[in-house]
Order: C-alpha cells, then sequence, then structure tokens
C-alpha cells in the first residue's frame, strides 16, 4: 500500500478516543508489522474497527485505555519516564517539537518515549529517546512513569484555539506557561542524518536543479479540499514563474497529485512534479528550497524549521496560530466575513469549492509576497516585476508636488518621493503608513496623489472622496490613472474632480500607455 495513504488514514483519527485492544491470535497487517498473540494494542477508536473488519478472528476485548493512563501534569521528570503519542496530521507533530525540547533541556535526566501515525517529522529529534509507529503495544506504557495523549487539542475549535499559536496550546497541555517564551524557543527544528543529505545531493542532480537555480517549492494541496487555494489561480502563479531564467519549480504532493501537477506543469522543462517521494524524503528535498509556498499543510511547518521564506495560503484558519513565530513567513489571509471559520472537515466549503474565502488572495498578492522576500533574501527582483516597479512618469505634474510640507501618496505601489508620504495597504511595498483607518489631519495637506488602478477598486472609493477633504485651499488633488484603457473613465474623474469643486489645471489622457493624470487646485 502506499506509504502516504497509510499515514493519512490514520492521520484523519483526531477527535477518536484511545482504546486497548487484546490480539488473541497472531496476524500480519499490511505485510509489514506482525502481531502476537496476547499483544495488547494501544489504538485509536476508528483503527480498532478497521482491525476488527479485516481481522475479526485475531481481535479479542478491548477497553478505555483511562484504565492504564497515568496522566502527566507537570510532575519533575528527572529520572523519570514519560510516554507521549499522537496520531496526527503531519504537520501538527512539528507542534510537539518545541515542547520536547523544552522537557528535555528542564529535565536532562528524564527519558522520553514517542509515537506516532507519522514518524517522518520526528525522526533523528534528539530530545526523543525512543520513537514509534502507532499503534503501539500496551507495554510501553506500562515501562513508563507518566503518559500525555495529544489528540483534539487543535482539532476541537475551541475559543482558545481561535486566539492561540498551536504551540503554545501544546505548551499549556503539559502545564508549561510559554507566554514568556522567545519565538525561537517556540519554533520546530529538524534533523538530519549525513547519509540524508547524500541523498539530498544526489536527487538535486538527477531532478536537474543547478547550484544558480532559484528554486520554488510548492506545495500543491492539503488533505482537505476545504484549505486548497482554487488550481486555477494557482496556474497562473506557476505560469508566470515558469518564464523566469534560472528558476525551478518543484510541485510537491502525494502520487495522486500526479493529475494536478501535469496541468501546473504543462510541458514546461522548468517545472518539476515532485509526487514520488514519501514524506521524508520531502521534508529532506525542502532544505534545497530557495522558498516554499504552500496552503496550511506539514510544508508550512517545515519551511518554519527549516527558516525558509515561506508564503502561507490561510482561508479557514488565521496564519498567525500557525505560522506566528517563523522568521521569514508571510501570511496571506483570506479577508471576508466568514473567515476564518476553524472548520477541520474534510469536506469542501458548505458555500463552495473551491472554499470562496479564497477568491479574495489573488494571484498578483501571491506573485507580489514572491518577489518580495526573494527581494529581502538576494537583493533581485523577478521579471515579472519590471512593470509593477516602473515609476508612473509624472515630470509634467512634479510642480505641483514641490510644496515645503510633504503631500500624501494614496496606493502609489512602489512608487517613491522625497516629498510624499506613501499610504498603502499593501505591505510589500513598505508604504510608511499602511492603515487606512489612521486619522489624517483634514485640510491640512499641500497636495493628495492618488494613483490606480487599485485606488479605484470599489472597496476604495470611500478612500478617494476622503482624500479631498484632507487637503487644503490651494492645494492639488493629482490623480494618476494607469492601464485604464478607457477614455470614459477619463472623462467620469475630471467630471468628479469639477464637481467636488476643484479647479482643473491639467488633464492628460495618454492612449499610448492606457493612462491619465488628472490635477485639481482647492480654492481658497
Amino acid at each position: 500500500m502506499d506509504p502516504w495513504k497509510v499515514v493519512l488514514k490514520l492521520l484523519f483519527i483526531e477527535e477518536n478516543k484511545m482504546r486497548v485492544i487484546e490480539i488473541i491470535k497472531p496476524f500480519k497487517h499490511n505485510d509489514k508489522v506482525s502481531y502476537k498473540s496476547g499483544q495488547r494494542l494501544i489504538m485509536a477508536e476508528d483503527i480498532e474497527s478497521q482491525f476488527r473488519s479485516l481481522y475479526p478472528d485475531c481481535i479479542g476485548m478491548s477497553y478505555p485505555i483511562e484504565t492504564i493512563y497515568r496522566k502527566y501534569q507537570g510532575q519533575d521528570l528527572n529520572g523519570k519516564k514519560l510516554m507521549t503519542w499522537r496520531t496526527g496530521g503531519i504537520g501538527d507533530l512539528f507542534f510537539l517539537n518545541p515542547v520536547l525540547r523544552y522537557l528535555k533541556k528542564r529535565y536532562p535526566k528524564s527519558f522520553i518515549r514517542v509515537a506516532t501515525g507519522c514518524r517522518q517529522p520526528l525522526e533523528n529529534v534528539p530530545e526523543i529517546d525512543e520513537l514509534y509507529d502507532m499503534p503501539f503495544d500496551a507495554l510501553l506504557m506500562d515501562e513508563v512513569d507518566y503518559h500525555l495523549m495529544f489528540q483534539g487539542i487543535i482539532e476541537g475549535s475551541s475559543e482558545i484555539s481561535k486566539r492561540t499559536h498551536a504551540v503554545d496550546m501544546f505548551f499549556s497541555y503539559f502545564n508549561i506557561d510559554s507566554t514568556h517564551f522567545s519565538a525561537e524557543e517556540k519554533r520546530p527544528r529538524l534533523f538530519f542524518t549525513e547519509k540524508e543529505f547524500e541523498w539530498l545531493n544526489n536527487k538535486i542532480k538527477e531532478l536537474g536543479i543547478k547550484e544558480d537555480d532559484y528554486v520554488i517549492g510548492f506545495q500543491m494541496e492539503t488533505s482537505s479540499p476545504l484549505r486548497n487555494y482554487p488550481k486555477e489561480r494557482m496556474k497562473k502563479v506557476i505560469d508566470i514563474l515558469s518564464q523566469e531564467q534560472k528558476t525551478k519549480i518543484v510541485l510537491i504532493g502525494t502520487p495522486q497529485h500526479n493529475i494536478i501537477g501535469q496541468f501546473y506543469k504543462s510541458g514546461k522543462n522548468n517545472i518539476i512534479i515532485a509526487t514520488e517521494f514519501n514524506i521524508r524524503e520531502s521534508i529532506i528535498l525542502a532544505n534545497r528550497y530557495d522558498l516554499i509556498i504552500s496552503p496550511d499543510t506539514f510544508m508550512v511547518q517545515v519551511a518554519g524549521a527549516l527558516d525558509k521564506p515561506l508564503i502561507g495560503l490561510y482561508g479557514p484558519f488565521p496564519s498567525e496560530v500557525r505560522m506566528k513565530y517563523f522568521k521569514n513567513a508571510i501570511g496571506l489571509d483570506a479577508d471576508v466575513v466568514c473567515s476564518p471559520c476553524y472548520k477541520h472537515d474534510f469536506r469542501g466549503c458548505v458555500k463552495g469549492y473551491p472554499s470562496p474565502c479564497f477568491s479574495r488572495i489573488k494571484p498578483e498578492d501571491i506573485l507580489q509576497a514572491i518577489d518580495y522576500l526573494k527581494h529581502e533574501h538576494t537583493g533581485n527582483h523577478f521579471k515579472f516585476m519590471k512593470e509593477v516597479l516602473k515609476d508612473p512618469d509624472l515630470s509634467e505634474i512634479e510642480k505641483y508636488m514641490l510644496s515645503a510640507d510633504k503631500g500624501l501618496s494614496f496606493f502609489g505601489g512602489y512608487y517613491k518621493h522625497p516629498n510624499i508620504i506613501r499610504v498603502d495597504k499593501n505591505k510589500f511595498v513598505k508604504a510608511d503608513i499602511t492603515d487606512l483607518n489612521v486619522e489624517f489631519r483634514r485640510a491640512f495637506y499641500p497636495f493628495v496623489l492618488y494613483i490606480g488602478p487599485s485606488g479605484f477598486l470599489p472597496e476604495n472609493r470611500p478612500i478617494y472622496d476622503n482624500a479631498k477633504s484632507l487637503i487644503r485651499p490651494g492645494g492639488y488633488f493629482i490623480i494618476h490613472m494607469m492601464n485604464s484603457g478607457m477614455i470614459d473613465f477619463f472623462e467620469e474623474v475630471k467630471q468628479d474632480m469639477g464637481s467636488s469643486g476643484f479647479i482643473l489645471l491639467y488633464a492628460k489622457y495618454n492612449p499610448d500607455q492606457s493612462s491619465f493624470t488628472i490635477v485639481g487646485r482647492k480654492p481658497y
């Protein structure tokens, strides 16, 4: 059976109670694991049902785990043994990593045993003395002093989980107050062997990745349709990036994502479909990525653990409760009334598929975030940013901006001028003011420069109307619209300038660049 399917099957068991089941006849599970008569196994209720269906003559009685469970409640662990376990999900296992690191530092003479439905994220972690797969033998519980299982901590959609980072919830479950811990202490870590790095170097060569390639890892989907970014929008991002020189795109997924991978690849040589790798191999490959883009999956945590530049795409959950402690991360959140909804379902959104909230995250937003992180770490921009970074030609009307006091510039993007205060909610342009709800002084500024097209989106119309009131008598309202392509819109804005009481000083439409500039003066 496909190892990914086995893992995902186990990881779907999020809130099931744990049981102790007795084996009365020996059997071999999946032709891999042999169980003996007389063994007692620890597993979730749902897995017990599967075992009883597959091996009805081999399974005897079962009883709740509470009968042998000795819960850890913050006791001194020096000289003691602790066993902890969790069935899933894959990314959630990373939240356990900082907790174990803290415990081992505080109790260096402790012994920590861990069992999980997916061991790959926890392999080689030095704080773990023994690592086991689920289900596990109950003897492992008998041999230790304390137990702690991590079922349903963040899956229950409690009020705390809606405002608290998952790793802080894991700390709390251990009766540890993490509020004073640094972000570094809350960040997971990954550990690799020399053999794994050797495998990585060989695999990079096989995949045709060169030393000077800028490699972007794309996690194609999550295990939940609810959390998936729309394919057509992701393809637009990938298509544009694939045109960049010395750029390789690695599409991360399982074998079942091959069809989606082919849809994204579309025959392009610099796009690599990486669906043949198991979870551990996918984690190892992430060492070579220069940037990772992912919806809410384990790859977000991999990027954080490796300090990789990361863009997380979030709809049902706020990115802050998953990514807050990462250094090089940008979370793009869906800004709609119903988001975040905190749904964990393995079904699509009740409002449609793909989740409508993701319609608020535009491909252009993702591309700008990608370029922002690349520029931050390499000093270079992608060529697709050429038009975005291009300054508007305002030479003919710059004289209206040469006042003793600085004026305001709304939605100017990357445009800079020594005499303007830049106001823009686009966090990637590093504007002076990013909060559009800030209190601006009315009738104070010598000029306001209002730039489109984003400035003329419907949601920004109130800002356009209010901007007129910020100009002092004798000051100027300067409007520059790029890529408008409509002479009618030019006439409409010009008419609005006059009806708002401004004296029209300059109006020019440039059909070659599909842009126009209008300047009006506010009378005394």
